[in-house]
């Protein structure tokens, strides 16, 4: 299990830009955790005195444990860390709101890879109740050195 300071050492996101706690790499799958604190940043305005976690900020957690899952997985074939971005994602939906306390359970299943492309499959579930669902999420990446 990969804690937070660990995480943040594979990622090229910084905080307070991090929405995975921790996480679990699996031969075809990343599960990670995050806590929505309350204090996030951009929830002083998401809504004002209502605050929702914002879907979009949902997709960039899935995201970021795509990223986990391949620095892990691509480690032994030099991935750099720098050419990982995000370009699609495909059928997103929102079931649920996410709110401070809540726990986002997320899980990212990998479909394929193809270097420059890296595609997964995800969902966000708290408390066993599904919050979203990716059906397909693109990331793309590098293995040689830069140059």
């Amino acid at each position: 299990m990969l804690k937070r300071s660990e995480i943040t050492d594979l990622i090229p996101q910084g905080d307070p830009f991090v929405f995975v706690d921790t996480a679990e790499i699996r031969e075809d799958c990343v599960l990670g955790g995050y806590r929505i604190t309350g204090d996030e940043y951009f929830l002083k305005g998401h809504f004002s005195g209502r605050p929702v976690f914002p879907a979009s900020i949902l997709v960039e957690a899935l995201g970021q444990l795509g990223i986990v899952y391949m620095m892990e997985h691509y480690r032994a074939s030099g991935i750099d860390q720098e050419s990982i971005y995000f370009i699609k994602s495909e059928d997103v939906s929102c079931r649920r709101k996410c709110l401070p306390g809540d726990l986002l359970e997320m899980k990212m299943r990998f479909i394929r890879s193809r270097e420059p492309l890296a595609q997964f499959s995800g969902e966000i579930r708290v408390e066993g109740e599904l919050a979203l669902k990716v059906s397909s999420m693109t990331l793309s990446f590098s293995t040689h050195p830069k140059g």
